[in-house]
């Protein structure tokens, strides 16, 4: 028998308001002031590119993690519990919407970049809920062990491959893209995500949950 799985519940909306909260201090210090308007890209503090989009990638990686936990909790298990999955991330990306309008009148010339940006966070976010869902709570790791082991993979993840291959960070990821990608760097950045969702999602629809269904 199917089952089928309420989108967002009383619960679910907490960690919606991480993301739109921060993404919205860091749009706020992407804006220049009147005197550097003309010269936008100098007036961003990291690397002379938007810091929004750092802020956006970084917070849709936490939203992801949060969003598996509580898949978990609710015990959602195999394709619909993927499906719904995703639909919560694409809601963040509702959310951030406005920010990502405004984001791009701040920043003409780069529309091709921010869509890709946007795909790749979509990406990013849903292949770490499936990370979370999967460490969370199964039967061979306790919670505790699963919460403390998904945080550092999420923080090797954004942080590590920076020092050599900056590329397969998110972080890095949104600075190339930024500045123009080559298109093998670009097929590069967004199959390493895609291939941590096709480990990933078989492992966490099948995996059971321990909490309420």
């Amino acid at each position: 028998m199917t089952r089928s799985y309420a989108l967002i519940d009383r619960d679910s909306w907490r960690p919606y308001f991480g993301l739109v909260l921060f993404c919205g201090i860091a749009l706020v210090l992407s804006v220049p002031s009147a005197r550097v308007v003309r010269d936008l890209g100098s007036a961003s503090l990291l690397s002379g590119s938007p810091i929004f989009f750092y802020a956006h990638a970084l917070f849709m990686g936490v939203l992801g993690l949060a969003l598996g936990a509580g898949s978990a909790e609710r015990g959602e298990q195999g394709g619909p519990m993927v499906a719904a999955l995703g639909l919560r991330v694409l809601i963040g990306q509702l959310l951030c919407l406005p920010y990502l309008v405004f984001a791009r009148a701040l920043f003409p010339g780069r529309g091709g970049a921010f869509t890709l940006i946007v795909i790749l966070t979509t990406l990013v976010a849903l292949a770490l809920a499936m990370l979370s869902r999967v460490l969370e709570r199964p039967r061979r790791v306790g919670p505790s062990l699963g919460l403390l082991l998904k945080y550092v993979l999420f923080l090797a993840y954004y942080a590590a491959p920076l020092a050599r291959l900056s590329l397969l960070s998110p972080l890095g990821a949104v600075q190339l893209l930024l500045e123009g990608a080559a298109p093998s760097e670009a097929l590069l950045a967004f199959a390493f995500p895609v291939a941590l969702l096709a480990v990933l999602s078989p492992l966490a629809a099948g995996t059971k949950g321990e909490g309420r269904v």
